[in-house]
């Protein structure tokens, strides 16, 4: 005789068990957040005023200009002609307004399963750091001093072989030493290096790569650690920060397929979920009949059959089923090798957490956020070099 009972076998997730509902979905109530990167750009910026005469929205840095060396000799009863010094080199950094903030609302806070108001702290607290971060990498990779890949020459034509080298950070160094730029440790320039392009210059083989010196000197520990470390007279920061872009050469372009659809204006284009094997990426081409001329990829937003991909070109007619081709574009990333005051900061309000004021007229909503007022600038391009180059890694 078959037995009537209750069980859990009906449970889904976030259902009910049976009749009894007696089963529920349990969440786990700490919330991790996101992978990080540590701030790291604006520690290069070591130039600040130092005895500002006012405030203001812009602030003027000077640097005296070196008297031209003079080799005659002096004759002993002539006194020399008195020679002008030059006029002062300015540097203007001109100060802006940066913050963000969320509104945290009364209903949140008693409903949430996790203790909200710490965790948006948090968070705030690194927005504020990672983004005065890349403000900073902006000015940092506007010098003008650019050494080039493999056989790139502009940014444009850099491909995914054209590599970094031992070669490359030689050149580097010897042009800031050249240019008299003084180390940020002792002799040592400083390198921020990202990770995928460390990768290809620990991989460099030969006597003038980095591998063979580490394997037969003193710190073969380093190779383990997968450190770089100090190497052709600069010491390196390993950083996820580190600027790159999808602004090399295409590269081939993808297995053609067709659109789904596609309205005449939109800057939307929507195609299967197999179509190019799910390898376009943001900032590849995409183009095809009635598709916007010179397109690129700004967002992909993948659905339960089909993936919409958002352009930075109207589309200059419907597309339907029209077919399309996904061109790949090399991503270019920027290493930087700098000495003492290649970057100034100027800083009238130090970025800082804000706690802003209850104002609605039943106290439920709360702002938090940061706030600041500073720039950056180029201070001495001298000390300052980016190299441009593509990564073998990059794609996987």
């Amino acid at each position: 005789m078959a037995n009537s009972f209750t069980s859990t076998g009906s449970a889904t997730l976030g259902g009910t068990s049976g009749s009894a509902g007696l089963v529920q979905q349990a969440y786990d109530r700490l919330l991790e957040f996101a992978l990080r990167s540590e701030p790291l750009i604006r520690s290069v910026a070591d130039k600040t005023p130092a005895r500002q005469s006012i405030p203001g929205s812009t602030v003027t840095l000077q640097r005296y200009v070196d008297l031209a060396q003079n080799t005659t000799a002096l004759s002993e009863t002539v006194d020399p002609d008195a020679v002008a010094l030059s006029t002062p080199t300015n540097v203007n950094i001109t100060l802006a307004e940066y913050g963000n903030s969320v509104l945290v609302t009364r209903a949140l806070e008693l409903f949430s399963l996790a203790d909200v108001d710490p965790a948006i702290a948090n968070v705030i607290a690194f927005n504020l750091a990672d983004s005065i971060d890349a403000i900073a990498m902006t000015t940092l990779r506007s010098g003008t001093n650019k050494i080039f890949g493999g056989n790139a020459t502009t940014t444009a034509t850099v491909d995914a072989s054209d590599t970094i080298d031992s070669a490359d950070l030689r050149k580097a160094v010897a042009k800031l030493r050249a240019g008299k730029a003084i180390g940020r440790k002792g002799s040592l320039y400083w390198t921020g290096i990202h990770p995928e392009v460390s990768h290809d210059l620990r991989a460099e083989t030969g006597s003038a790569g980095w591998l063979l010196p580490n394997q037969y000197g003193s710190a073969q520990d380093r190779i383990w650690a997968g450190e770089i470390g100090t190497y052709e007279g600069a010491y390196y920061v390993e950083s996820a920060r580190m600027f790159n872009s999808k602004a090399g050469a295409d590269q081939t372009a993808l297995a053609t397929a067709s659109a789904v659809s596609g309205v005449s204006g939109a800057f939307t284009i929507v195609a299967a979920n197999a179509a190019f094997g799910g390898k376009a990426e943001v900032g590849d081409k995409i183009s095809g009949t009635n598709v916007g001329t010179s397109a690129k990829i700004t967002a992909i937003s993948v659905g339960a059959t089909n993936t919409t991909f958002t352009v930075d070109v109207a589309n200059s007619g419907t597309v339907g089923t029209n077919t399309l081709t996904v061109t790949p574009v090399t991503r270019v990333f920027n290493t930087i090798v700098c000495g003492q005051q290649a970057m100034a900061q100027a800083v009238a309000e130090e970025p800082h957490v804000v706690i802003g004021p209850v104002v609605d007229k039943l106290m439920r909503h709360r702002p938090m956020g940061w706030y600041g007022v500073l720039g950056f600038a180029i201070y001495r391009e001298d000390a300052l070099y980016r190299l441009e180059t593509g990564s073998s890694i990059a794609a996987l």
